[in-house]
C-alpha cells in the first residue's frame, strides 16, 4: 500500500514504513544507515532495518523515501516562544538596554489568553518548518494567569507538538530594575508554580513542566531553596538563565562574595535535573563543578551573538564530558526558532576568537542539536535519536541543493541546511507537516491572525519608548 497522507491525526494501525531511506541515527554509535527502512507502530518506532527487509509485504502504509534523509526530530532546550512578537524590535547596544525595553514592550501589549493561544501556534508552525519536534518554553508573562498557561499548553496540543512549559519567576532584581512584580515573596510564588504544575498535567504527555527561575541573581537564595524543594516534591526539572552576560557574572559576584556556580552548590541547587541557558562568562572551576551535578547547558549562539553577551566555551564542556544541548532563545533576541542555524552558529563563532582546541565540530553541533537537547529537557529516554522503541518523532528531509551532494551528511546538515529540506515531520508517529504542508492547523489563518497583531505590537513599542519601566 502507498501512504495516502490523510491527516497527522490518524496514527495508522498497520504501521508506516519509511522505505529506502538514509537514516542518521544518532544512537550510540552514531550510525548513518544507507537506504535503511524504518518502521513506525503507534507513537513508536518498531523496527530499524537494512534494505529488502521485506516489511512492505505486511501490509503497511509505505512512504517511499529514496534520495531522502530521516533525522531525528530536532530539540529546542530553551526558547521564549511570547518573543515572537517582537521580532526585529530593540537592536540595542547592551543586554539591559534591550531586557528593559523588550519587558516593558510585553507589559504594555498585554497579552490576553487568547493572544498566548495564538502566538504559541504560531511560534510553533515555524519551529515544525524547521524540523523541530520538542521545545521547552521559558514562559515569563507581566501577570500571572493559569489561564495563559492554559492557552499555551492548548497550543502546543494543537500543534502536535511537544512542549515543555517551564515557569519562570523572580523575587529580585538587581541586574534590571522595574521587573519584579509586587507580590513576589517565595511561597506565593511556589503556590502559583504548584498550581501550574497541576493544570499542565492535565495535558501530559504533550505537555509537561518545569521550574524556571529567571536567573540565580534575580532569585533569592530562600526562592531557589524552595524551587529545588518543590522540584523534588513533583519530580520534574529545573531550567534557569546562568552567567549570561559577564555583567551578570560580576553582580553575583558582589552578592555572593563567590562565582555564581560555587555558591549553587552552596545551597545545593544542583543536580542532574537542572539545565542552564548560556553559561558563558563561568571559569575553569565553574565548569568542572557543573560537570560534577551533571548538570546540563542549553547554548545559545544566535543570541548570544546579537546581544553582544559573549562566546561560551562549549567545546571545553564536551571534552569535560557535559552535556549540552541547543536553543534557540527568543526570536527578538536572536534570528529565527530553527536548531539548523544553531547547530550552524555553534560551529562557526568560536572560530572567529579561538584556536583550533576550542573549536566544536559540525557532528558534535549536531548532535547537541537532538539527542544533547533530548537529555536537557530529560527526555532523552524517549527522544533525541532514532532506535527502536523510542518515540516516532521524525523529520524526513528532501534534500535541496544547499546541502548536495551529501558527502558526509551530519557535517552538510549542521553547516548548511536552513530548514528547506524539510518534508514531513511526525510526532509521536502523526504526521504534524507532510509534503511540505501544516496538517493539525490551518496555517493560513493563523499565520493572517498573528501578522494582524502589528498594529497592537506597534503601539506597545510606542509605549515602551515613552515609559521603559512598562
Amino acid at each position: 500500500m502507498s501512504l495516502s497522507w490523510l491527516s497527522g491525526c490518524y496514527i495508522f494501525a498497520m504501521g508506516i514504513l519509511l522505505k529506502d531511506a538514509t537514516i542518521v541515527t544518532i544512537n550510540p554509535g552514531n550510525e548513518v544507515l544507507e537506504n535503511g527502512d524504518l518502521l513506525i507502530e503507534g507513537d513508536r518506532i518498531a523496527k530499524i532495518l537494512a534494505r529488502g527487509s521485506g516489511l512492505e509485504s505486511e501490509n503497511h502504509e509505505i512512504v517511499d523515501c529514496r534520495g531522502k534523509i530521516v533525522i531525528p526530530g530536532l530539540v529546542s532546550a530553551h526558547t521564549h516562544l511570547t518573543g515572537m512578537i517582537q521580532r526585529g524590535l530593540w537592536d540595542e547596544t547592551s543586554f539591559e538596554s534591550w531586557s528593559r525595553r523588550s519587558t516593558a514592550t510585553e507589559k504594555h501589549f498585554n497579552p490576553t489568553p487568547e493572544d498566548i493561544y495564538l502566538i504559541h501556534r504560531a511560534a510553533c508552525v515555524e519551529l515544525i518548518r524547521h524540523g523541530v519536534t520538542a521545545v521547552l518554553n521559558m514562559f515569563t508573562l507581566p501577570v500571572r494567569s493559569l489561564n495563559h498557561v492554559e492557552s499555551a499548553c492548548r497550543a502546543f496540543v494543537a500543534a502536535g507538538m511537544k512542549g515543555i512549559l517551564a515557569l519562570s519567576f523572580r523575587d529580585q532584581s538587581p541586574d534590571n530594575a522595574g521587573v519584579v512584580p509586587e507580590d513576589a515573596t517565595p511561597e506565593s510564588w511556589m503556590s502559583f508554580a504548584r498550581e501550574a504544575a497541576a493544570l499542565v498535567r492535565q495535558f501530559e504527555p504533550r505537555v509537561s513542566f518545569m521550574l524556571a527561575p529567571s536567573a540565580p541573581q534575580r532569585c533569592s537564595d530562600r526562592l531557589l531553596r524552595s524551587c529545588r524543594e518543590l522540584a523534588q516534591e513533583l519530580n520534574v526539572g529545573i531550567h534557569t538563565h546562568l552567567a549570561e552576560t559577564k555583567r551578570h557574572a560580576e553582580i553575583a559576584k558582589e552578592l555572593y562574595g563567590e562565582p555564581i556556580v560555587n555558591h549553587l552548590e552552596k545551597i545545593g541547587f544542583l543536580d542532574s535535573n537542572l539545565s542552564v541557558a548560556h553559561a558563558i562568562w563561568l571559569d575553569d572551576t565553574e565548569i568542572d563543578i557543573l560537570n560534577e551535578h551533571q548538570v546540563k547547558v542549553a547554548h545559545n549562539p544566535s543570541s548570544n551573538m546579537k546581544l553582544g553577551s559573549g562566546v561560551a566555551r562549549i567545546k571545553k564542556m564536551l571534552t569535560k564530558g557535559l552535556t549540552v544541548g541547543l536553543g534557540a532563545d527568543s526570536v527578538n533576541a536572536g534570528t529565527v526558532y530553527s536548531v539548523f542555524e544553531q547547530m550552524k552558529l555553534a560551529v562557526l563563532l568560536p572560530r572567529t576568537v579561538w584556536g583550533s582546541e576550542d573549536w566544536v565540530l559540525p557532528a558534535e553541533a549536531f548532535i547537541m542539536g537532538t539527542r544533547g537537547g533530548a537529555q536537557a529537557l530529560l527526555l532523552d529516554g524517549l527522544i533525541g535519536s532514532i532506535e527502536e522503541g523510542k518515540k516516532a518523532d521524525l523529520v524526513i528531509l528532501d534534500p535541496s541543493v544547499s546541502i548536495l551532494p551529501t558527502n558526509h551528511i551530519t557535517e552538510e546538515l549542521a553547516l548548511c541546511e536552513n530548514g528547506s529540506s524539510v518534508e514531513s515531520v511526525f510526532v509521536d508517529g502523526k504526521a504534524v507537516l507532510l509534503k511540505k504542508r501544516i496538517t493539525v492547523m490551518d496555517e493560513a489563518s493563523v499565520i493572517s491572525e498573528f501578522a494582524a497583531l502589528k498594529p497592537r505590537i506597534a503601539r506597545a513599542e510606542a509605549a515602551a519608548l515613552r515609559d521603559p519601566s512598562g
